[in-house]
């Protein structure tokens, strides 16, 4: 028995490949590793999925750990490949003069409605900001803020990871890399001991000493803010908050909203139309000195109450103008409660007058030894994020906790924050996984590899960045990147073959005549230059260690399962539709076409029989204009030339494409179907098979947004 590792096996040719090698060699048992983005389809699998000798991994071929574990136990690996945080999860962002605390979801939309979104040909939704905008990342110890250059996110459906530890907590997909305690890239699914961000690199002499308050439906006048009446006025006997508070005002201010955050409740009468600020403590001479302190900001009369159950005192202020105010820099209920992100920028004083309020609040004293450490409760997540960006902005050393009800469905999840001089040595790792459907985040960020995420500040890789024309370096991740980590554990392990399958673009194009293997390569895309990239990556490790590899280039593919967004298949759906067929140009590029299964019986004769640290071109010798192509597809279906319609072609277009495939010829490589019979065992494919890519078309948003992008705008 042979023990293959198919890297990117899940799209196209890989999927393929992995039912023929199945098929054919019965004995032969096959892991493929996938990170399921874009054309990776666990779908292409549902007729081999229960065989006992068929694997699957969802990972990214990055990740060093991950594929040294799946290589140990590998005779072979075959390269077919060409990750993220969820929505809510928390980003701390420098903005201009400020920092704020928000989630992946809102940030991108934030920034999506002042710059609009561009959408790649992957389908992945990318928004540049083009703003002095930056994440906090890891960078020589500590954090440092680095300019973001895109925000992406494209849909998955699948396993989300929560990782919780004493450092924090961060909920990634299981193929999105994180950094451990030695700040080495590690895949989140690994449960490593995480690299939190605890001290940060700031600029504090531009932090401000006073905090104007602003609110677009709050009436200003004289520097006083006045709610609005029901009628959507506002009247000046009503109470006021100042505008601009400063000074010993806004100490008062900042004390205020501590308490409220850790102990304080806010809520409306819907019986009599009250609005009601209760903050609550057994310490009633703190409770009278805050009543006196409030004065200094707003005209608004509190009172002093005493609750029996449980025996508390509670300073209640009946006003909507404090109402307003505390709800929207606080939060309103215990599990949306959050830190103001005003504060952030705001001098040391103003950071510890908050603190030492929410600590009264909600602050117990717990000794270890002769060490005290002040513990912190919270349903909030958003809270808990936030306390802990404060205590890193302050240089205050904590740790984190995480607690669940699953006995008590009335009891929310809490999270812990303990500020202490003295760590607990256990890490206490926590992970879970759990059924996700909806948009996944990432961020490129300048200057880094990384960013800050979740609760504790904990360092994540910035993976998922633009991979298309508009950011060529991103290939370099996949096709460069992936294949020295692929090499690396095939030396490791002493595999007996290492094959990668790579493109005939590298070669570039070509007027007359075809490519043979020595021929040099002049790649004229991102994508065909990543490639070319990985190939010399794989010559060279035969050469300098041994490595028994061989490289296929092959020509265009096509046949079932193919995604929808290529030539053949979106020309054969869409006329099944009668929809419009957008054709590049003037549709006379010459491409050559290889049905897909001879393309896996020419990778599968070059494993076989090839030779170490050789290359083999694998075609179709079908050399067709795209044109010609569109009007088979038409003829085969008996639609008209009506639905043809030329769209602006693509930049750096290549002509022509053509190789020689002699060298595999001599080992028996023998293609004997026509193109025209394997075209037309192709379309009724489609017609039979609807409801594999109808679910593409009509329910993957990557999809949708690729088709409205790159054509209805070349019309």
């Amino acid at each position: 028995m042979k023990r293959l590792l198919v890297t990117g096996g899940a799209g196209f040719i890989g999927s393929n490949f992995v039912r023929y090698m199945l098929g054919k060699y019965p004995d032969y048992r096959i892991t493929v590793l996938d990170a399921l983005t874009y054309a990776g389809n666990m779908d292409n699998f549902h007729d081999i999925k229960d065989n006992p000798n068929f694997a699957f991994y969802k990972g990214n071929i990055e990740d060093p750990v991950l594929v040294d574990n799946l290589a140990r136990n590998t005779d072979a690996i075959f390269n077919f490949a060409a990750e993220s945080i969820a929505a809510d999860t928390f980003l701390p962002v420098h903005f201009g003069h400020g920092i704020r605390l928000t989630t992946a979801e809102e940030l991108f939309d934030t920034y999506a409605k002042k710059r609009g979104v561009r959408i790649n040909d992957r389908g992945v939704e990318i928004v540049e900001p083009n703003l002095p905008l930056s994440a906090l990342a890891f960078r020589n110890g500590m954090g440092q803020w680095k300019r973001i250059t895109h925000i992406t996110r494209h849909k998955y459906r699948g396993r989300i990871v929560s990782l919780r530890q004493k450092w924090g907590g961060v909920r990634v997909t299981p193929n999105h890399s994180v950094y451990n305690a030695d700040a080495q890239l590690v895949a989140a699914e690994t449960n490593p001991e995480l690299l939190a961000i605890r001290k940060i690199n700031t600029d504090r002499s531009r932090h401000r000493d006073y905090m104007k308050l602003s609110f677009s439906d709050i009436h200003a006048k004289d520097g006083l803010l006045y709610a609005p009446t029901s009628d959507g006025k506002w009247r000046g006997r009503d109470v006021w908050v100042l505008q601009q508070l400063e000074g010993e005002a806004l100490q008062a201010f900042l004390r205020f909203l501590g308490a409220y955050a850790a102990e304080g409740s806010a809520s409306f009468n819907v019986a009599n139309g009250g609005y009601v600020v209760c903050i609550a403590n057994k310490d009633l001479a703190t409770l009278e000195q805050m009543r006196v302190e409030i004065g200094f900001f707003t005209n608004a009369s509190g009172s002093i109450t005493r609750r029996e159950d449980p025996n508390v005192h509670q300073l209640v202020y009946c006003s909507r103008m404090l109402f307003e105010v505390v709800t929207r820099l606080c939060g309103k209920g215990s599990g949306e409660k959050r830190v103001p992100d005003e504060l952030y920028t705001l001098r040391e004083e103003y950071k510890t007058a908050f603190l030492d309020a929410y600590l009264w609040g909600d602050g117990s004293t717990h000794k270890y030894k002769t060490v005290n450490s002040r513990r912190m409760t919270t349903s909030s997540p958003r809270l808990a994020a936030g306390l802990s960006l404060l205590f890193s902005l302050m240089d205050l050393d904590y740790s984190v906790s995480f607690r669940d009800f699953a006995d008590n469905e009335n009891w929310s999840p809490v999270t812990n924050l303990h500020l202490t001089a003295s760590y607990d040595v256990r890490v206490q790792k926590d992970y879970s996984e759990t059924e996700y459907d909806g948009y996944v985040y990432d961020l490129t960020v300048e200057d880094a590899h990384n960013f800050a995420a979740g609760i504790g500040n904990i360092v994540v890789h910035n993976t998922h960045v633009d991979r298309s024309i508009d950011d060529p370096g991103s290939f370099i991740e996949t096709d460069v990147r992936g294949v020295f980590v692929l090499l690396e554990a095939a030396k490791k392990y002493g595999h007996e073959r290492f094959l990668h399958v790579s493109t005939d673009e590298v070669y570039g194009s070509i007027d007359e005549g075809s490519f043979f293997e020595g021929d040099p390569l002049e790649p004229n895309s991102p994508y065909s230059a990543s490639k070319a990239g990985g190939e010399l990556l794989v010559r060279a490790y035969h050469v300098t260690y041994g490595v028994p590899t061989i490289v296929t280039r092959g020509s265009n593919n096509f046949g079932p399962y193919h995604y929808p967004e290529k030539l053949i298949p979106l020309m054969i759906t869409n006329a099944i539709d009668n929809l419009p067929l957008p054709v590049y140009g003037d549709g006379k590029q010459v491409r050559d076409w290889m049905y897909v299964l001879d393309h896996c019986a020419g990778i599968d004769l070059a494993f076989h029989k090839g030779t170490s640290g050789e290359i083999y071109n694998v075609g179709g010798g079908n050399e067709r204009f795209n044109i010609d192509v569109v009007n088979a597809i038409l003829l085969s279906l008996g639609k008209g030339r009506e639905l043809i319609r030329y769209v602006q072609d693509r930049p750096g277009h290549d002509r022509r494409y053509s190789i020689d495939c002699a060298k595999l010829r001599a080992l028996g490589y023998n293609p004997d179907v026509s193109f025209e019979t394997r075209l037309e065992e192709t379309v009724r494919w489609f017609v039979d098979n609807e409801a594999w890519w109808r679910k593409i078309k009509e329910k993957q948003d990557e999809y949708k947004r690729f088709a409205q992008r790159w054509y209805a705008d070349r019309k």
